[in-house]
């Protein structure tokens, strides 16, 4: 009996450190499983040259640091263009982050907001300005390319009317981006609060979203 029980035991303590190597390697997979990644790029639809910081939030230090130099992920992004594309990796439980703008040159004119993350998430960063108030905006990255007419979408700083191929199709609304709309006239087939939005730089088939205000186009970053 002795020497059954022996036996026993020792299956037991075998079988035990089975488990938990098993455990160890479950661990690693699971890490892996839990390291995340989005992909930003940078609007700046301000009228002057602007550097786009992003930093990881926490609960505790809210804003702390998001503008030192090191948090800097887009820098010197000139007035009314697309600044580069920030690959951003984070563990699943770290998933909020602080975003900011700032003017280049001087340091000052500085807005911040935050945000969640998904996993596999593309989006733009978008610094604007309506009434003197700069905002800044995340929207989702979302390609519809189209044969044979520009096919685009508009995030407007107020409320204005637009005209695709003469027809009013919709009313924007401040800090919003609209439907898809397929302009086939690169010069004149899209209008925003009566003014005539170039497209002519673009390609046809290819989809866009346009940062407008009351004078028109500002900004126009292919999807």
């Amino acid at each position: 009996m002795n020497n059954v029980n022996k036996g026993l035991g020792l299956a037991v303590l075998l079988g035990l450190s089975a488990a938990l190597t098993g455990c160890g390697e479950g661990s690693d997979e699971l890490d892996e499983q839990l390291s995340h990644d989005a992909k930003m790029s940078f609007v700046n639809s301000l009228d002057y040259m602007a550097d786009f910081h992003a930093k990881r939030r926490s609960i505790s230090s809210g804003y702390s640091g998001l503008f030192d130099s090191g948090s800097v992920v887009s820098a010197d992004v000139p007035a009314k263009e697309v600044g580069k594309t920030y690959s951003y990796s984070y563990k699943a439980i770290n998933n909020m982050i602080n975003l900011g703008v700032k003017d280049s040159n001087s340091g000052e004119k500085q807005e911040r907001m935050n945000t969640t993350l998904k996993d596999g998430a593309s989006l733009w960063v978008i610094a604007w300005e309506a009434d003197g108030e700069r905002s800044l905006s995340v929207v989702g990255k979302k390609q519809e390319n189209k044969a044979d007419v520009f096919n685009v979408r508009l995030f407007a700083n107020g409320s204005y009317d637009v005209m695709v191929g003469g027809e009013k199709v919709t009313t924007t609304e401040k800090g919003q981006v609209t439907a898809y709309y397929e302009v086939s006239s690169c010069a004149d087939g899209l209008e925003v609060a009566g003014n005539a939005i170039d497209l002519c730089n673009g390609d046809f088939g290819q989809s866009y979203l346009l940062v407008v205000d009351a004078n028109g186009k500002r900004v126009m970053a292919s999807e």
